[in-house]
């Protein structure tokens, strides 16, 4: 029996041994399995990170682009309305021609009422400033729009005044015959002239005429803008 144990012995040695380095090779193998399999999967998740923040950069450059376009046609927009509005305001202030449909109301000295009375008072046969003042007043009440007289377009700063004898409009002189054109709604102005100024200039025999126009043009203010109390705000 003693015989066979020494046999046995290496027998078992050598067979732990061959177990042993199988098991190590196993589990290396394991580990290097384990390991390629852990870095397929980061770089599939790389990859997948990778493919989001480009499909999001997309997005961004595409939000970028709605947002440049509708910045443009917002500046598009208030710049017209920008315009429109400074269109308005110069039309109101008289700084560019008009046109439109209007009345225009031609007045002149009663010349031959003076004639006729040559030892009268000349002051009652001749149009004042005031008779101007007046019918641009009505005119106005009945809804112009603008108004020249002589080919002076009236502005909120204009005057209407005498000096000796001369009646000056924007400080530049006109004389008869005196041509008033207004825009406007022919009907209305015609109504809140007809019985005022109008009618006592009429039964006073000056020569008046008075036009409905469909067309009609009116210059655009030419003197100087000046102000000295007022300032921008």
């Amino acid at each position: 029996m003693r015989k066979f144990i020494l046999p046995l012995t290496i027998v078992c040695i050598i067979s732990g041994f061959f177990l042993a380095f199988q098991f190590k090779i196993q589990t290396n193998t394991t580990s290097f399995d384990a390991v390629s399999q852990k870095n397929a999967n980061l770089i599939n998740v790389i990859q997948s990170l990778e493919q989001e923040i480009e499909s999001q950069e997309d997005q961004i450059a595409a939000m970028r682009n709605q947002l440049n376009e509708i910045q443009n046609q917002n500046n598009r927009g208030k710049l017209q309305d920008l315009q429109q509005e400074l269109i308005r305001a110069k039309i109101n202030a008289g700084l560019t021609s008009v046109i439109g449909k209007g009345i225009v109301i031609t007045l002149d000295d009663n010349k031959e009422g003076l004639n006729a009375a040559p030892n009268d008072d000349p002051n009652k046969y001749i149009i004042h400033y005031e008779h101007i003042l007046n019918l641009v007043n009505e005119l106005k009440i009945g809804g112009a729009e603008a108004i020249s007289v002589n080919g002076q377009r009236l502005i909120t700063t204009s005057e209407i005044r005498c000096v000796g004898n001369l009646i000056l409009i924007n400080m530049s002189r006109i004389a008869p015959p005196f041509v008033i054109s207004a825009i406007g709604s022919p009907k209305l102005m015609l109504e809140s002239v007809s019985m005022g100024q109008l009618e006592l200039l009429k039964s006073a025999q000056y020569p008046i005429t008075v036009e409905e126009k469909e067309e009609l043009i009116i210059p655009a203010y030419k003197g100087e803008l000046q102000f000295n109390s007022a300032v921008s705000q």
